[in-house]
């Protein structure tokens, strides 16, 4: 470490190359640092969507949710005259994801334009619904109602990481009915 300042405080022009190399490895961290800040921020805000959209797909199937204190039973089910069936909805998660996030739809995905630049991809989108039992026996340890999603995001580097490939990662996450009273 003594030698580096001694080189940097050298006045016979030794430090320049050294002094322009130093800087220039700060300059690529920190552009590495900012980059993985930037994936980090898309990749929680479209988590975040997500999990909204979820949660008002699990929010709309309420009505069709019932407690075990209701009618004797739970879980989305519906009585057909014959006995009670499933019922619920699935929703519209790609037009609400579209709606949050300002996304547009090109082929099998759905993008984020910064500009006149991809910013990110969307796509294959898998939502599940697992309803509650009917009529469980006991309401504590009985599963609830829930949403699980995954979706696919692409995400293409920027600061002259281009010949890298973009970040693919699969976004999962959960949603669930859960009676007040």
């Amino acid at each position: 470490m003594k030698r580096i300042r001694n080189i940097l405080r050298c006045e016979k022009a030794l430090s320049y190359p050294l002094t322009i190399a130093i800087a220039l490895s700060i300059v690529i961290v920190a552009s590495a640092a900012f980059e993985y800040m930037r994936l980090l921020i898309i990749a929680q805000g479209v988590r975040d969507s997500l999990q909204s959209a979820i949660i008002s797909v699990s929010t709309g199937n309420f009505s069709d949710v019932y407690a075990s204190l209701r009618e004797g039973h739970s879980g989305g089910f519906v009585n057909d005259g014959s006995g009670f069936r499933e019922q619920f909805n699935t929703g519209d998660v790609y037009a609400r994801l579209s709606e949050l996030l300002g996304l547009q739809r090109e082929g099998g995905y759905l993008v984020k334009y910064a500009g006149g630049t991809v910013e990110y991809r969307l796509s294959n989108l898998n939502i599940q619904i697992i309803n509650a039992p009917f009529a469980p026996a006991n309401r504590d340890t009985a599963r609830q109602f829930l949403a699980h999603a995954t979706i696919r995001l692409e995400v293409p580097l920027s600061f002259g990481w281009e010949r890298l490939p973009p970040m693919r990662i699969t976004i999962r996450c959960t949603a669930g009915w859960t009676p007040r009273f």
